[in-house]
């Protein structure tokens, strides 16, 4: 049975309509112009310390970082929000989480958003981001990212691996690795019915702005379709009641056909990106995400 607190979140959302906007390319599209132009986002978040990045490209953007004990490890940690987001309230808690319960240093950049960038430029960014991140941290650094974020995870992953800047682990909650979203099991499982975060629609409305030039399989625009061989160990959580749920289900087989040292956590009756939100649920998946971090790999 669902904890209250993920029944009353659930509720709350519906109420709230929040996945409205995401009925329709239209919708979407409507919800987009109302956003301000990146980056929109204040320099300062109380404790985390905002550096800048300069890329090889001319491409600058912030990056927040919340320290923790150096020899712990390091985490990048990718916000969620479908490309056009950039880092909300919930992810400075959870990447605040993370530093008080594992000593970890956790790092978020403030990506550049859809319309502004789109796959090729944007995964380009965070691949040299990753090499900066690694030539300063001293100590192991795992990757994790949640919806879009899971996505550029994976693909930054995915770019190093078999060099010695491979990750120490990936982290994968709620990922977005097909930007079609058009997967026949989201609407056999009768999914939508259930998201109140998403709708597959508007979501692959979205895909379709950010993958600019390149192909929808292009493993830059949708992961699922690069090579997973020789990834550094991986965790990927899913919930029952999202949309991207078929799509978590098709990385975890192919990493297992790949070779992955992956393990694929389905929780049920949770939503997109559960993990962040107050609720029990939350609370023992990051407890288990502690203790894989503390494995050795």
């Amino acid at each position: 049975m669902p904890s209250k607190e993920s029944t009353a979140i659930k509720e709350q959302l519906t109420a709230e309509g929040f996945h409205h906007k995401w009925e329709h390319a239209g919708t979407i599209r409507q919800y987009i112009e109302t956003l301000s132009p990146y980056p929109a986002l204040s320099e300062q978040q109380e404790g985390f310390e905002t550096r800048r990045f300069h890329s090889g490209s001319g491409v600058s953007m912030n990056y927040y970082v919340s320290h923790g004990t150096k020899e712990r490890g390091t985490v990048v940690y990718l916000h969620g929000g479908a490309y056009i987001e950039e880092i909300l309230p919930p992810h400075f808690a959870f990447a605040r989480q993370w530093t008080e319960r594992t000593g970890f240093t956790v790092i978020l950049p403030n990506y550049p958003t859809v319309p502004a960038v789109d796959a090729k430029k944007l995964t380009g960014l965070m691949r040299e981001f990753y090499v900066h991140v690694c030539a300063q941290a001293g100590s192991p650094v795992f990757l994790m990212g949640d919806s879009a974020g899971g996505a550029l995870a994976l693909d930054m992953a995915q770019s190093v691996k078999e060099t010695p800047l491979q990750a120490e682990g990936l982290i994968l909650i709620s990922p977005w690795v097909d930007a079609a979203t058009d997967n026949p099991q989201i609407s056999a499982l009768g999914i939508p019915q259930r998201d109140v975060f998403l709708q597959p629609a508007g979501l692959g409305a979205v895909g379709r702005m950010y993958a600019g030039g390149l192909p929808m399989d292009h493993p830059a625009v949708s992961p699922l379709f690069g090579d997973m061989g020789s990834l550094p160990r991986t965790v990927i959580l899913a919930g029952t009641d999202d949309s991207l749920l078929p799509d978590a289900r098709l990385l975890r087989d192919k990493m297992a056909r790949e070779g992955v040292d992956a393990e694929y956590w389905e929780y049920e009756n949770m939503m997109h990106v559960w993990p962040l939100f107050p609720m029990p649920e939350a609370e023992e998946a990051l407890e288990r995400l502690h203790q894989w971090t503390a494995r050795e790999g």
